[in-house]
């Protein structure tokens, strides 16, 4: 560098004494000169492969994440429409059971000998029971059972037989024409009759049990079979849905019928029936006035 700045004093310095004193200044070897900018320019393949795993996994978790919030969603909704759908087959059968005239009729047949093999529960003499549809006043007997599911036989948990809560009622399917044709369904249809020719309108699909039981308070014990003409002290019903460990209970007491006698100005009294509930009250029979 002293030389070069003698030279440059002197004014005898070449562009090419120049280039050659930068060079041997600056530089030390061809071979390091190179490795030094390769390295500069690009990743190492430890690093790309680093970088990739990391990526895998923030995508795979993210994933993970968002999956699990979309099936808890749907979740938390189909909970919610099964609810719903409870709830409206719990007030009807509220309505109808505390409601009942002095001239209803229950019935509670077991389908087998086995328990568990299933019931169908008859109300007779309730115009009001299940009123909803085209019809929703009728004098036909309303059936409650249970009807194989026929989209989905089974459970996905343990495989238990899957069914559908349904209503039948020899009205219930509406007239198309005027020579009283019902509509005609398929064989396989949910809305097929059945083997006794009976009609059933679905209500709660995903039912894995449903059992009726009726108390007698004379003899303290609850029946899974009633053809009395009177009426239970009180009616039970467990219901279990698909997905739920806990089946759902609910009792009703049914209303009480007294009898109270009505004198007639001559002297001679007729009797009359009085039902009564917490809700509503409905006289049946005569009287004659004072």
């Amino acid at each position: 560098m002293k030389v070069m700045g003698e030279k440059w004093r002197g004014g005898n310095v070449r562009s090419g004494d120049v280039r050659g004193l930068l060079a041997g200044c600056f530089s030390t070897s061809p071979h390091l000169d190179l490795s030094t900018k390769h390295s500069r320019r690009a990743f190492s393949l430890l690093e790309v492969v680093i970088a990739l795993t990391i990526l895998a996994m923030i995508t795979t978790t993210l994933f993970a994440i968002i999956k699990g919030s979309v099936k808890g969603a749907s979740d938390i909704e189909r909970l919610q429409r099964e609810n719903d759908q409870i709830n409206r087959f719990l007030e009807l059968t509220r309505q109808t059971f505390q409601g009942l005239p002095g001239s209803a009729q229950l019935t509670l047949t077991a389908l087998g000998q086995t328990a568990g093999s299933g019931q169908e529960l008859t109300i007779a003499g309730v115009p009001t029971c299940f009123g909803f549809g085209l019809s929703p006043t009728s004098y036909e007997d309303t059936i409650i059972g249970l009807r194989p599911d026929l989209v989905k036989p089974t459970t996905d948990e343990d495989g238990l037989p899957r069914y559908t809560l349904s209503i039948s009622r020899k009205d219930i399917i509406p007239q198309t024409d005027e020579n009283g044709m019902a509509l005609q369904q398929s064989a396989d249809s949910a809305l097929a009759a059945d083997e006794e020719g009976r009609y059933w309108m679905p209500l709660l699909p995903g039912v894995v049990l449903l059992q009726w039981k009726f108390f007698k308070e004379s003899t303290d014990e609850w029946l899974e079979e009633w053809e009395d003409s009177t009426w239970p002290d009180m009616i039970e019903m467990q219901l279990q849905m698909e997905g739920r460990t806990v089946p759902l209970r609910m009792v009703w007491a049914t209303p009480e019928t007294k009898l109270r006698l009505a004198r007639a100005v001559n002297g001679t009294g007729t009797t009359s029936s009085s039902t009564s509930t917490s809700t509503s009250t409905t006289t049946t029979g005569t009287s004659t006035p004072r």
